[in-house]
């Protein structure tokens, strides 16, 4: 028979998919099967959880395997089949076998309370030991080799577990039971602190306590490495302003925020306002990074977050981490160890050598780190999470699929935030958060990205879906694979992504706002509204075009966005009379230069993207006109929206193209005003939704979806689930709605077309 949930039958062959591999799976079927009676045995596969039961209560038995699962546990599917009985005598959990692989990558956990409890306790075994782990908690997808998930297909194979740890590895009783990273400080990975004595010499192991050292430091502001789940973060004090600046400097990081992590909960609160969707995600099993409206008086150093007032935060996730903060009592600067938009680092020695001119110690450990992760950086809006970076905890993402795929797909996604994405037999899997691509580094660690998938579930993708645009580094990538490609149009992906989170595969009204992508007539388009499904799409509606005044240089300048939209109503004469911020940003001389540039067309190409008309507004309202990072402006802008101004400017809807001059106009006119700034950024997050709630008018049957880097603003968000509700209005929440989830979408569209 097929799916059988309840069945009655004297013995059936069950195959559990979703995760269960790694977090405590089996000893739960063996402690349920004792309970009903149950006789056979339970076994890890490459696809799942194989269990052979027997038995007169097996009802009861299947329906005990879908409730009080363990906290990490996720349960996809449960087939079920009859079978003549053998008789077993007893129930037993065999060893792992490995069919064709399939099952879902089991993901890493933060520092469960048990654990903790044992690391305070000075009686127990593992007092203070920064590796303490069980089934419940600790490394699983980072340090996995292959699937199944045991011990000897990880990097914890190099540590031979000695008596007391083996006890407890095979007990089915044990928390431990089949905990593969299992150690203690008799049998398990070791600490060590390196540093230098000045500038020249090469880096030393340090003598004595490597804790004690690393908190000397950091106390004596000075910037350190740390070795975490995933990679290495780089550390400083977070209270010290001297210490953040000089990370700052070193890092060449000027003014994009730094997370900050906290040792406990009131410390946190001390610095930032946290409603109850936030303090779950801050305190629950997984601590991603969460961002958060900062106190406008706290501890920390100004220069954490300039210009706005949220902040990125987190607590301690690993043992190591936890014991850093028993001695400090002061939050910590905990962000990723890399070159800015490049891969975390994973190594020590690539540290010393990449990055042994901005640490000044490392915290090191010998437990390897086989599949690099960053930490997952999240936020709430109008109760919903958004999902700005997939990492730790939450990557990769495995999504059940309703039917087998006949054959594997590779989809690489876009360039930047890039991520991975593969559809074989019963699961579509996202990778993790790589980067931008471009770099040596970056185009490696993609590679190493997508050959982990491929090690994973055993396959040889026989299509390759990509981005359109031909100078991707993916795009490349595709073709050197001398496979069967398709490219889908970078949008249109971002449409698919949602609906491949929510599994939609009917016709849409898809918005996608983003920064730049790559159209179908060769423009960068950004600002798109289309209808779609899951074969195909059609483009209703879109910013009408502007120009970027010197190209890439206006991604950087939005004042220069913000001018050639001053030219587009305004002679050069209005302009340089203008007493508004854009103009106060140049020399009448360089706006003459602009012009002319404007007016006859040079390195200005156009761009329908609505990422860029929120640079545009920011400059025009005085709220910045460099970037220093992506996505500022917009940033900057958010920290200003009253959500009690809900007139949007002028707009005409009317026709395909959105004509934004008479907005324009309407900012022009409302710069020299008290509360600028407030009136500026309130009304333009209310014409996005204008927008939005005016091609939704004219599709009142068709669900809403959106998708692109724009809807991560917190506001913007914040007033669409409050004007359609979550029925109509659909926005990736497991998976980033910005490009680190253009693979999904593209991978959606090759599973329902290839």
């Amino acid at each position: 028979m097929g799916s059988s949930e309840g069945s009655i039958s004297k013995r059936l062959l069950i195959t559990v998919r979703g995760i269960v591999q790694g977090v405590g799976f089996r000893p739960f079927v063996y402690r349920t099967a004792k309970r009903h009676g149950v006789k056979g045995f339970v076994i890890n596969t490459s696809e799942g959880v194989l269990i052979d039961a027997e038995g007169s209560r097996l009802r009861g038995f299947m329906d005990a395997l879908r409730d009080d699962l363990p906290p990490q546990a996720r349960i996809d599917s449960i087939d079920a089949a009859e079978n003549l009985p053998i008789g077993y005598d007893d129930f037993e959990i065999r060893q792992s076998i490995s069919t064709e692989a399939g099952a879902v990558i089991p993901l890493d956990s933060a520092l469960c309370p048990a654990c903790e409890q044992e690391m305070r306790d000075p009686k127990n075994r593992r007092y203070r030991y920064p590796f303490i782990n069980c089934t419940d908690c600790g490394p699983r997808y980072t340090i996995i080799q292959i699937p199944p998930y045991d011990r000897v297909r990880t990097s914890m194979k190099h540590f031979a577990m000695c008596d007391a740890c083996r006890a407890e590895y095979t007990d089915p009783h044990s928390r431990r039971f089949h905990a593969e990273p299992i150690s203690c400080p008799k049998c398990g990975p070791q600490l060590s602190f390196w540093m230098r004595a000045d500038e020249k010499s090469p880096f030393i192991e340090a003598e004595g306590d490597p804790i004690a050292v690393a908190v000397e430091m950091l106390k004596a502001g000075k910037i350190i490495a740390l070795k975490g789940l995933g990679g290495f973060h780089l550390m400083c004090d977070a209270t010290s302003e001297s210490a953040v600046q000089e990370l700052r400097l070193r890092k060449r990081r000027r003014a994009k925020p730094f997370a900050v992590m906290f040792g406990s909960l009131e410390q946190l609160e001390s610095c930032a306002r946290i409603n109850d969707g936030e303090r779950t995600l801050i305190t629950g099993t997984l601590k991603p990074i969460v961002i958060v409206d900062a106190k406008p008086q706290n501890d920390l150093a100004p220069s954490i977050a300039p210009g706005i007032g949220r902040i990125g935060v987190y607590l301690p996730y690993t043992p190591l981490h936890r014991l850093i903060f028993d001695r400090i009592d002061r939050p910590l600067v905990a962000t990723s160890a890399n070159i800015s938009d490049e891969p975390i680092i994973l190594r020590r020695e690539e540290i010393i050598s990449r990055l042994g001119n901005i640490v000044d110690g490392i915290l090191d450990h010998d437990r390897s780190i086989v599949n690099a992760l960053d930490d997952a950086v999240v936020q709430i809006a109008a109760g919903k999470t958004v999902m700005l970076r997939m990492g730790r905890g939450y990557a990769p993402c495995t999504l059940a699929l309703t039917r087998p795929l006949g054959k594997a797909l590779l989809a690489v996604g876009a360039h930047q935030k890039s991520a991975v994405a593969l559809g074989t037999r019963y699961n579509l899997v996202l990778g993790g958060h790589v980067g931008d691509l471009g770099s040596i580094e970056a185009d490696e660690y993609f590679e190493r990205s997508v050959h982990t998938l491929e090690r994973f579930y055993d396959c040889d993708p026989a299509v390759i879906m990509h981005d359109e645009h031909p100078f991707y580094s993916s795009t490349r990538y595709a073709a050197e694979r001398k496979k069967t490609r398709v490219g889908i149009q970078h949008h249109y992906a971002h449409i698919l992504a949602c609906m491949g989170e929510y599994g939609l595969t009917e016709k849409v009204l898809g918005f996608a706002f983003d920064g730049t992508g790559y159209g179908d007539n060769g423009m960068l388009w950004g600002g798109e509204v289309i209808l779609a499904d899951a074969h195909a799409y059609k483009r209703i509606g879109f910013v009408k075009p502007f120009a970027l005044l010197g190209g890439d240089k206006a991604i950087k300048e939005p004042r220069r966005i913000a001018l050639s939209l001053l030219f587009e109503r305004y002679t050069i004469d209005e302009v340089l009379s203008m007493d508004i911020p854009t103009v106060a940003a140049f020399l009448p001389h360089e706006i003459r230069q602009l012009h002319h540039m404007w007016a006859k067309k040079l390195n200005s190409p156009l761009s329908s993207s609505m990422g860029r008309l929120f640079d545009a507004v920011a400059s025009l309202g005085g709220f910045v006109q460099s970037l220093d990072y992506e996505g500022q402006g917009g940033l900057i802008m958010e920290g200003y929206v009253d959500g009690s101004i809900a007139e949007p400017f002028t707009l005409d809807l009317s026709a395909e193209a959105i004509d934004v001059v008479a907005m324009i106009e309407e900012i022009v006119s409302l710069s020299s005003e008290k509360n600028a700034k407030r009136l500026i950024a309130s009304r333009f997050i209310a014409t996005v939704v204008q927008i939005i709630a005016g091609f939704s008018e004219r599709y009142p049957q068709l669900p809403i979806v959106a998708g692109g880097g724009v809807f991560q603003n917190r506001a913007l968000m914040s007033r669409l689930y409050d004007r359609f509700g979550s029925g109509r209005f659909y926005a990736q929440q497991r998976t980033p709605l910005n490009d680190g989830g253009i693979a999904l979408g593209q991978a959606w569209w090759g599973i329902h077309n290839l």
